[in-house]
């Protein structure tokens, strides 16, 4: 079939539901017997006050203009997330599935094929190379130039574990993480990969980008897509394509723990066999036709980790004896900047001669006999992973035999994914008063596509090489002549988003990625210094407060305080299971307790709290977290800084000294805000927090080796909005002061 039937196909279905008229409003008609010739004509009328048109590209002028999307009106309609129809419209098949949106691009790109002589005066004689991208096509003011709706490309995908198939929102188009029917599970969430002819070009913000340009760009080397290659004759003029991807994944975390640790009573030829390097269920590339082509899905499993087997038996290690260890996770030392296996390991199950398991949690000592070792302790896995998508296309292998894989992360939850690391650290730079923002984080918000590292040269028949740097950069198509300033919506995609501006960058030791150095000594990026299983780290992540903004939770209030790492993006008291009985990772947050007259907060024990037990038992979930959106996130961060700036707390040092206990969001009918308000002479609007903070003394134990009691020597109430604040001291009266 040829493409323009294909096209037609789409068209056709999808005319009734409310796209003919939609489309009619610009001049396009999808259901007219010469569909070719209407999509190729000129629209001189288009509308671009319709919603959701605002930022298609002002030199866009036809219903497909060859071989640029974004200046193409038919694909804008289906592939903005922003153009949608009428609320009246509750059809959910009323929008283009994955597969009918692949039609369209491979139509923009095959309604005028270029030969392969064309397409080498494009890339001025210099080589080219097949590379495989990520793409999206994104809203206007989430593109690399900021001019228009347009794909943005990266050699990186970010694509995330789960417990539940994956679902594609053709509304939002894009996936959801969420399990309406059961908070406790997690959608896999996957990443989407074509092929392109691509070439070489030095960063340039005029033309391509990257995103965020970093110094040093002007003279890096970055793949910049030329055109999209598929199956058939309309692709390249003169050749009948045949193009497949294939992917590999590697998840080598315990193969890892036992190269660096010794005598844990594992070495090689076992350590060479699974669990301890595995490549199956991890990720595969979808075979789902509604999915279309490209599109890598994580394996679905029942739990997020599994206890690990080996030859029919549970796997355990020894424990070395005298492990460095943090609180009560073993610890494998990093060499420099080099993390060589995974920085934390589990080892809290210990597994008895007759093959009981003892639990040390519930242990008083747990974190001593942790440190002492000298026992063997259950393995567990995760289903993480780093590896490559490759394109094969035996047409082109003469011609083009270069062929440059994408580097694909398989990673865990993003407990915020309505929240972006790039949209927060541009916040950061461009709206936060500086008066706070030097001391608005303790861990700023990095993007991985900021980073300029290899991917991981470790991975056995990846091909990648040590001088390919960008390969997480986020560029564009490249761009030609002046472009028009379109108007830009600062509404956020509500999506999975899979190019790494949405993932974490790399420290201590990363979220969605870590590094490692090679022998000889060159650094690049790799999966498995992350935490044995994910939840060992995830848990010292998000006790440590905004360790990784925007991904993991900051619930450094959930545990005693830490005076080094005072919250800085508090969750509320439903999201750490204070109120109701959902809590994000299972554990129940502080509580005020009275011993001998006396107010005390009784908090769970750090060291005994266990996110790997948690996750076993399926207690974490994002159904809360996943709702908070950057707005959201933006404005608790920035109420957070105020109420530490009103106290005059303007130091680390200064704020380690106080300690959130309550955090949430009130009506305006709320009492104790109404009496603040009458006290004050002020009437709050907007959005109204309310904290409850004090400043710790003695920290007590108690007859439950699990809980720690904390002293209140003083505490502050606070109503806080972006514009006043009304505070109270112990039982005083309410005070108003205006940020």
């Amino acid at each position: 079939m040829s493409l323009i039937d294909e096209v037609k196909q789409v068209c056709d279905r999808l005319a009734l539901l409310g796209w003919r008229d939609l489309l009619l409003q610009h001049g396009l008609d999808i259901t007219a017997s010469n569909l070719k010739q209407e999509l190729t004509k000129d629209l001189p009328a288009i509308k671009r006050q319709i919603p959701g048109f605002e930022d298609f590209a002002f030199e866009g002028k036809r219903g497909v203009e060859a071989g640029n999307p974004a200046r193409s009106l038919l694909f804008h309609a289906f592939a903005s997330p922003n153009v949608v129809l009428g609320a009246q419209n509750t059809n959910p098949n009323a929008y283009p599935t994955l597969a009918e949106l692949e039609i369209i691009e491979n139509f923009v790109y095959g309604v005028q094929p270029p030969s392969l002589q064309d397409l080498r005066v494009r890339a001025q004689n210099q080589p080219l190379a097949i590379v495989v991208f990520g793409s999206e096509y994104r809203p206007g003011a989430e593109t690399v130039h900021r001019k228009h709706a347009d794909l943005c490309f990266s050699r990186t995908g970010v694509a995330r574990v789960g417990t539940a198939e994956a679902l594609y929102d053709a509304k939002a188009r894009g996936f959801l993480p969420f399990v309406e029917s059961d908070p406790a599970s997690f959608r896999v969430l996957p990443a989407r990969y074509s092929a392109y002819i691509a070439v070489q070009r030095r960063g340039n913000p005029e033309t391509f980008g990257p995103m965020r340009f970093q110094t040093g760009d002007d003279s890096r080397l970055f793949w910049v897509p030329l055109h999209k290659i598929f199956d058939g004759t309309e692709c390249i003029r003169g050749l009948n394509l045949q193009v497949s991807l294939l992917s590999r994944h590697v998840n080598q975390k315990l193969r890892r723990v036992h190269l660096s640790l010794k005598g844990t009573g594992w070495g090689e030829p076992d350590i060479s066999n699974p669990p301890f390097i595995f490549s199956e269920g991890i990720a595969e590339l979808s075979t789902k036709s509604e999915f279309g082509n490209g599109l890598l899905v994580p394996v679905v499993h029942p739990n997020l980790i599994e206890a690990a087997k080996y030859q029919g038996k549970l796997l355990t290690f020894r424990v070395p004896e005298n492990s460095s260890t943090l609180s009560s996770s073993l610890e494998i030392p990093a060499d420099g900047d080099a993390r060589h296996a995974p920085e934390y390991v589990h080892a809290r199950h210990r597994v008895l001669e007759n093959g009981q398991i003892e639990n040390l949690n519930d242990r008083p000592d747990v974190e001593r006999l942790v440190r002492e070792g000298g026992y063997d302790a259950q393995h567990y896995v995760d289903f993480t992973g780093d590896g490559w998508v490759e394109a094969i296309c035996p047409e082109l292998a003469v011609a083009i035999p270069r062929r440059i894989p994408a580097y694909s992360l398989v990673t865990a939850p993003d407990f915020f994914p309505n929240c972006d690391q790039r949209e927060l650290l541009e916040w950061t730079e461009q709206s936060v008063p500086s008066r706070l923002r030097n001391n608005l984080w303790r861990i700023p918000p990095d993007t991985l596509s900021d980073i300029r590292l290899a991917p991981n040269l470790q991975l056995e028949d990846a091909d990648f090489i040590p001088e390919d740097k960008t390969v997480t950069a986020i560029i564009s198509p490249p761009v030609t002549g002046s472009v028009r300033q379109m108007p830009l919506t600062g509404s956020p995609t509500m999506r999975h988003a899979y190019l790494p501006d949405s993932a974490a960058g790399i420290f201590a030791p990363g979220w969605d990625v870590s590094t490692d150095t090679t022998a000889e000594g060159v650094s690049h990026l790799a999966s498995y210094g992350l935490g044995s299983p994910f939840p060992e780290d995830a848990k010292l992540c998000a006790a440590l407060s905004t360790f990784w903004p925007a991904v993991a939770p900051d619930a450094a209030r959930t545990f005693q305080p830490n005076p080094n790492w005072p919250t800085v993006s508090p969750l509320t008291d439903e999201e750490i299971g204070q109120v109701g009985n959902q809590s994000w990772d299972g554990v129940t947050g502080p509580r005020k307790v009275t011993r001998d007259g006396k107010i005390f907060i009784e908090y769970p024990d750090f060291a005994h709290a266990d996110y790997v037990e948690n996750t076993l038992q399926h207690k974490f979930s994002i159904s809360l977290t996943g709702q908070v959106d950057v707005r959201e996130y933006e404005a608790r961060v920035l109420a957070m800084a105020n109420v530490y700036s009103v106290l005059r707390l303007n130091t680390p040092q200064a704020r380690g000294q106080w300690s959130v206990f309550s955090f949430r969001q009130v009506i305006s009918t709320d009492a104790e805000l109404t009496q603040a308000q009458t006290q004050t002479g002020t009437r709050l609007s907007g959005t109204i927090y309310r904290f409850e903070i004090y400043r710790p003394g003695a920290v007590l134990n108690t007859s439950d080796f699990r809980k720690r009691l904390v002293e209140i020597t003083e505490s502050v109430t606070l109503f806080v909005t972006p514009i006043n604040i009304l505070l109270k001291r112990g039982n005083g009266n309410w005070s108003r002061r205006r940020i």
